[in-house]
């Protein structure tokens, strides 16, 4: 018999059925009368069973089919998003993937056994045999023989998120160009131990040294630079017109600017020149400002739940503000045209009012941020790196002997509040007069200067700047130059061309010249601007 089937009665004054007796015999966990829960019965209205009595209170427990929240749902916030079914990486390193973040879907392909085994066949075929058993902890040699490898080594890698029913919700792809040689790149300038046997030329006025490092990152270098990109925010820049999105690490310790197409096939072409000229500079101690770009790469994805699908070309380059209190910014040409920070507003407004003009409905481009990419200022040239970015961390001693700069900013914070001024501010900042510096800092720097020119001149790149931070506190200028990522090709060409028709007689060139000219306008621009201060130590 089943429990709920007999019904049985009891008389309230004491008195027992005998059938029903007979029946809770047969049935003794059957009882009749209503249970609330409290343990009282009501008579005569239900008949309750043990086990519907049992789910009655498992359901009020759980409060389930109640309007109430349940309390004892816990909700996991930021845990659900990120893309948390992702495969992890080697050693169970956990990357969240945003779409909005670049630098999380390359985080997370650097992170991914694939790219490791596709990294390490890559190194075996580059690698000697005798050397094949060092790749966790290879030597100054073997880093400057990956350096100058020939070979190409593109990782291309592509990863996928289900749901729970093993559905695609989304695909991404993450391509790495020239693999094995950014790596030995941030081998070189972001190991501290390596950095720190590197003997340079110079004395203590100009330091040339690799990226920040933290406590954190001295045991794997690979892994700190992953964990940096593992978070990033997008970031606003000023200073250009190209309008190009820019995005930053959360420890300040990289840059990431979306490339036009064009711009990335010419980095690749002359990337083998790129990879031996930053070989020389850091273990033949050429003295060079030149700004270090640390990885390239092409990433991509398709989300199938909104239909978005998007393909992008980024370049990650290092920020030599980190850790720095600076009070000035100056992104300089050599050239006076265009060069003047409301000038440049003006035109920037004006061409946001045309574009809204023209089509209303477009979201216009805004480039508002302080401490920026210095893009191609005048005439619609593109940057390819960030006020914030500079090659090395070079440091210029300033004589303040005869200048006082301006009051230093409280924290670091407030450096993405400093505004990128241009080569007419800084003639008014300095009100003509060039900006004093010791005698060793100018020497450094002069031939930073000559070398960086004539390598970008060698390989057609023009409309570079350099980018100049006042830092007061340590009483230094952080020195590098950026953009180098454009060649002189033919749209160039009808650039200059175009630009040089409505010219009169006397004004300036336009900042679109044959790099050979562009090369020697610059380094004149840079005699002007800096001078050498003497001191009782300098020799006639």
């Amino acid at each position: 018999k089943s429990l709920g089937t007999p019904r049985r009665d009891l008389d309230l004054s004491g008195d027992i059925n005998p059938l029903s007796a007979t029946m809770l015999d047969q049935n003794p966990l059957a009882f009749t009368g209503h249970y609330d829960g409290r343990g009282d019965h009501h008579g005569k209205n239900k008949t309750v069973t043990a086990g519907g009595a049992v789910k009655s209170a498992l359901n009020r427990f759980f409060n389930r089919g109640g309007n109430k929240e349940d309390p004892y749902v816990v909700d996991l916030g930021l845990f659900t998003k990120g893309r948390p079914r992702l495969q992890t990486g080697i050693g169970g390193l956990v990357i969240p993937v945003f779409d909005d973040q670049p630098s999380t879907i390359i985080a997370h392909s650097l992170a991914s056994s694939d790219y490791d085994l596709q990294f390490n066949q890559f190194l075996s075929n580059s690698t000697p045999n005798d050397n094949k058993n060092d790749k966790s902890d290879p030597s100054r040699k073997d880093i400057e023989r990956r350096m100058l490898g020939r070979n190409k080594s593109h990782i291309k890698h592509t990863f996928r998120d289900f749901d729970t029913k093993g559905q695609q919700l989304c695909k991404f792809v993450c391509t790495t160009f020239w693999s094995v040689q950014f790596n030995a790149v941030r081998q070189a300038f972001m190991n501290p131990q390596i950095s720190n046997g590197h003997k340079d030329s110079t004395n203590n006025d100009i330091i040339i040294s690799g990226l920040p490092i933290s406590p954190s990152s001295n045991l794997d270098i690979e892994k700190s630079y992953i964990r940096s990109l593992a978070t990033s925010f997008a970031w606003a820049a000023s200073g250009g017109k190209s309008g190009a999105s820019f995005s930053r690490t959360s420890d300040d310790r990289f840059v990431i600017k979306c490339i036009s197409r064009t711009e990335l096939q010419m980095f690749l072409d002359c990337a083998p020149a790129y990879f031996e000229y930053l070989s020389k500079a850091f273990f033949h101690g050429l003295p060079t400002v030149l700004c270090k770009i640390v990885g390239v790469y092409q990433i991509g994805y398709h989300n199938r739940l909104t239909g978005k699908r998007t393909m992008e070309q980024v370049a990650v380059m290092q920020n030599i503000f980190f850790g720095r209190k600076i009070s000035k910014i100056f992104d300089l040409k050599g050239s006076l045209r265009g060069r003047f920070t409301r000038q440049l507003e003006k035109e920037r407004n004006s061409n946001a009012k045309s574009t809204r003009a023209k089509s209303p409905h477009d979201r216009s481009v805004s480039v508002s941020s302080s401490e920026s990419d210095s893009d191609s200022s005048d005439d619609g040239c593109e940057d390819d790196s960030s006020s914030s970015l500079v090659s090395r961390d070079n440091k210029v001693q300033l004589d303040t002997r005869s200048q006082k700069a301006p009051p230093v900013c409280d924290n670091d914070e407030k450096i993405s509040s400093v505004p990128t001024l241009l080569d007419g501010d800084f003639l008014e900042f300095t009100a003509g007069r060039p900006l004093p510096l010791t005698d060793r800092a100018k020497a450094v720097f002069s031939m930073s200067i000559l070398n960086d020119t004539l390598f970008l001149s060698i390989i057609n790149v023009l409309d570079y700047s350099i980018l100049v931070g006042i830092d007061e506190e340590k009483m230094e200028l952080v020195v590098g130059i950026i953009d180098f990522m454009r060649q002189y090709d033919i749209l160039k060409q009808m650039e200059r061309v175009g630009k040089s028709l409505p010219m009169v007689v006397g004004s300036e060139a336009p900042t679109i010249i044959q790099p050979p000219l562009y090369k020697a306008r610059f380094t004149n621009a840079m005699e002007r601007y800096f001078m050498t201060v003497p001191s009782k130590w300098t020799t006639i």
